[in-house]
């Protein structure tokens, strides 16, 4: 039963259990085949053998039957000698037995002899020919003539057809190979059970997952699984975590959102209606309320842009964002000019320190440049007319041991940062600026998550002189 909301795939993957059988029954049956071949080369030696033996005994049962009578070679041919090679396949049997000067005494006179000298019934020659049309195997013995007066050996000859030989070697390679085949047969039958019944617990975690509710993002329970598959379950688990984490970011991201513009337009929609509802509105209070709307505005439309600043800096959403070198003195260069003119209208010193030629790292351009921007942007709005404000980018030595780092400061003699709230103006929306300093309180924030992003670490410290805050920012130069 499929689940109404869960859509499944049809992938190249398959079925487990299927992979698992062909990968375990296809290998059995390769192996099947050569054992065939090898079976069949046992199977045909084996009826060979056996046959040949009989062929000897036959021969050997020919050659007592021969005598010397009267001078004259003489062979009283026993039934049993062909006894021996009888049998229920249509087959054919030959015979010849020859004389100690070559002549044939009986049998077939064109019966082919052996390529060497047979010996006693100890040492036969058993070899193979063709004759009349068909392959026979032959044995061949030699038995010599004592106290006779025909002096020498007779040879006796005795010859077969192959069909009974080819039948035996038939009927034990398909006895061989059904027993395999059998068993095979019953080790997939097996090992299917045995899947069946290894794969229920994975079967019982598709239920319990498929019985969740669509928020719930708890980590799965390994602990009843094989161990084979909790390393799955692991890395599940740590997907689902990075999700769970995404959606509430994205949920604190929409909570603040919702509690920071909510003022703001509430403001700007009071100022209007008062405004609508006068009957008569002075030429400067209209322009009061313009201005008052306008503020509120820019306002609003900075906190808008760094709440998505916010957003795109998220250590989470960092994973998707585009990475390439660096070149970071110009980058730093660059956003200093930018706040040159904000600088020049609270007549304040800006300036720029380069104290390396170049320094290139790996990291993404927009977030860097924004997390620049950010600390500048702060030390610009909350130093007050006259301070002096220094931007500069160093290179520190490597230690030993260690890599290589690039080193961002942002060095101001304002106010300063209280020690006690150094760690909480990395918090959103936290403020330890006085009442009236514009700002939103997101500004550290940002700049903290694009840090975890970049794994770079922020300190927070006084500046020359023990007066003002110095920001200091290292960044790894490698990955």
């Amino acid at each position: 039963m499929k689940h109404p909301n869960l859509q499944v795939a049809d992938t190249e993957g398959g079925s487990l259990r299927l992979q698992l059988l062909r990968w375990l029954l296809l290998p059995l049956f390769a192996l099947l085949a050569l054992n065939a071949y090898l079976s069949n080369r046992a199977a045909v030696a084996v009826a060979n053998q056996s046959f040949d033996r009989l062929l000897v005994a036959s021969a050997d049962a020919i050659a007592d039957q021969v005598s010397v009578q009267d001078g004259q070679l003489k062979v009283d041919l026993p039934y049993v000698a062909l006894q021996l090679l009888e049998s229920n396949i249509q087959e054919r049997v030959f015979y010849r037995v020859v004389a100690p000067d070559g002549h044939t005494v009986t049998g077939y006179a064109d019966l082919p002899m052996p390529a060497r000298r047979p010996g006693g019934r100890d040492e036969p020659a058993l070899y193979s020919a063709q004759y009349q049309g068909d392959t026979v195997h032959l044995a061949a013995l030699r038995r010599p003539l004592f106290g006779t007066a025909v002096d020498g050996a007779v040879v006796v000859v005795v010859a077969e057809t192959g069909e009974s030989r080819d039948a035996l070697s038939r009927q034990i390679v398909l006895e061989d190979l059904a027993r395999q085949g059998l068993l095979i047969v019953a080790t997939g039958v097996l090992v299917w059970l045995g899947l069946q019944r290894g794969l229920r617990p994975l079967l019982r975690l598709r239920d319990s997952l498929l019985a969740r509710s669509p928020t719930d993002l708890r980590p799965i329970a390994a602990g009843h699984l094989q161990s084979e598959l909790r390393p799955l379950i692991d890395a599940i688990n740590v997907h689902t975590a990075r999700i769970d984490h995404l959606i509430q970011s994205r949920q604190r991201f929409l909570a603040d959102a919702s509690h920071q513009m909510r003022t703001p337009l509430a403001e700007m929609r009071t100022q209007i209606e008062v405004s609508l509802r006068q009957q008569s509105v002075q030429p400067a209070q209209g322009w009061d309320t313009l201005r008052d709307v306008h503020g509120a505005i820019d306002s609003l439309s900075r906190l808008v842009a760094q709440m998505l600043s916010l957003a795109r800096s998220d250590p989470s959403a960092q994973q998707q964002q585009q990475r390439g070198p660096v070149e970071l003195v110009e980058l730093a260069r660059g956003v200093t000019l930018d706040h040159v003119a904000a600088a020049r209208k609270k007549r304040q010193d800006l300036g720029f320190e380069e104290h390396v030629g170049a320094v290139t790292l790996i990291g993404n351009a927009v977030l860097l440049r924004e997390l620049l921007a950010n600390l500048v942007d702060n030390a610009v709005s909350y130093c007050p007319e006259g301070a002096a404000i220094v931007v500069r980018v160093l290179a520190p030595p490597v230690q030993p041991g260690g890599s290589p780092n690039a080193v961002v400061e942002v060095e101001d003699s304002g106010p300063g940062i209280a020690v006690q709230d150094r760690e909480r103006v990395f918090q959103r929306f936290y403020r330890g600026a006085p009442q009236g300093t514009p700002g939103s309180g997101l500004g550290l924030a940002i700049v903290a998550d694009i840090c975890a992003s970049h794994r770079a670490r922020i300190d927070l410290g006084e500046g020359e002189g023990g007066k003002g805050l110095r920001v200091r920012v290292t960044l790894p130069l490698q990955g």
